[in-house]
């Protein structure tokens, strides 16, 4: 008797086009992953056969865009690297390859856009990209050389290769110096595993260049609890980005995060109308900090200070931090 489930099995694997059988594949991000930029989408079609490409994120479709020409092919090979928009939070990414008009891939998951870099809002099940793999490295090396020039801090040109990827970390408003001048190489290792791995990370690697913060930190008698520990990255990020000091986050986004019961009573005096004092929506008339917006920073030292509280007057008595704006 003919064994009918083998026998079909063998048919249709004679029957279906080559193409169905391929995978697209996506290097970046890769599939149920969390990415912190929203800056690149590259997949590989692994099929000559397929000459469209057309993307859904989030239920909005792309036109389906044509990558079959000879010219294409001769750039980009089965590759296609795009910019995609991401939300905040989880999205659906649906990706589909056309012979002409007709489909013959797809891949479906979910990417996890996460700005603020901050590990415990992540998902369970969400993984971490890591694109400078060797395998993934091959791929590229078509159009990119994987070997920048070395850089030593403050070189003018660094290693400019990564600029070509990278650039996008330039278009900031507050770029780190080092990413600023791409002397990349500083921080991140070409003989490292994965390559380019960052060999020390937070205040080991900071420190290097800020020796002057780290001489004030050692004179604090009260260090911020992140800065004792040596976290810079839980609120600096260290390629920059759009404000000042390079913080994650507006600032008192970044210190009411942790200290979540600030924002929801009064803070430190309450005033007739039971309101405290506030914490922005103000010019600060401090000496130290006149004509900048009004913060947490304005009062408290972030990193911490010789009188509890980290007060920026540096001193126990709490009416001399008053007097810095309400002179009497």
């Amino acid at each position: 008797m003919r064994n009918w489930p083998g026998y079909v099995a063998a048919l249709l694997l004679v029957l279906l086009p080559a193409s169905v059988s391929a995978a697209l594949q996506l290097i970046y991000p890769v599939e149920k992953s969390w990415v912190y930029r929203s800056d690149y989408l590259i997949l590989k079609t692994n099929d000559p056969a397929v000459n469209g490409i057309k993307i859904t994120v989030n239920g909005i479709d792309s036109d389906i865009m044509q990558i079959g020409s000879p010219e294409y092919r001769r750039a980009f090979q089965d590759l296609l690297i795009v910019q995609p928009v991401w939300d905040k939070g989880k999205n659906t990414l649906l990706v589909e390859g056309f012979s002409g008009t007709q489909k013959v891939q797809s891949v479906a998951t979910e990417i996890f856009y996460n700005p603020s870099g901050d590990t415990k809002l992540i998902p369970q099940g969400f993984i971490k990209n890591t694109l400078h793999t060797d395998e993934d490295e091959k791929l590229c090396a078509h159009c990119h050389s994987k070997t920048p020039a070395s850089a030593k801090n403050g070189s003018a040109t660094g290693s400019s290769n990564c600029g070509t990827c990278h650039k996008k970390m330039l278009e900031v408003a507050y770029p780190h110096e080092p990413v600023k001048s791409l002397t990349c190489s500083y921080c991140h290792s070409s003989s490292g595993t994965p390559r380019y791995k960052v060999g020390k990370r937070d205040a080991p690697l900071c420190f290097e260049c800020h020796a002057d913060k780290e001489a004030d930190i050692k004179k604090f008698t009260y260090p911020h609890g992140p800065v004792a520990a040596g976290y810079c990255e839980i609120c600096h990020d260290p390629h920059g980005t759009e404000y000042p000091a390079f913080m994650r986050r507006p600032i008192n986004e970044v210190c009411l995060s942790c200290h979540e019961k600030i924002a929801k009573s009064p803070h430190v005096v309450r005033s007739s109308g039971s309101e405290g004092h506030p914490l922005s929506g103000r010019k600060d008339i401090s000496p130290k900090r006149k004509g900048k917006e009004l913060s947490c920073a304005s009062c408290h030292d972030p990193h911490g200070g010789v009188v509890r509280y980290f007060l920026v007057s540096r001193s126990a008595e709490r009416m001399a931090l008053c007097q810095f704006c309400h002179a009497k």
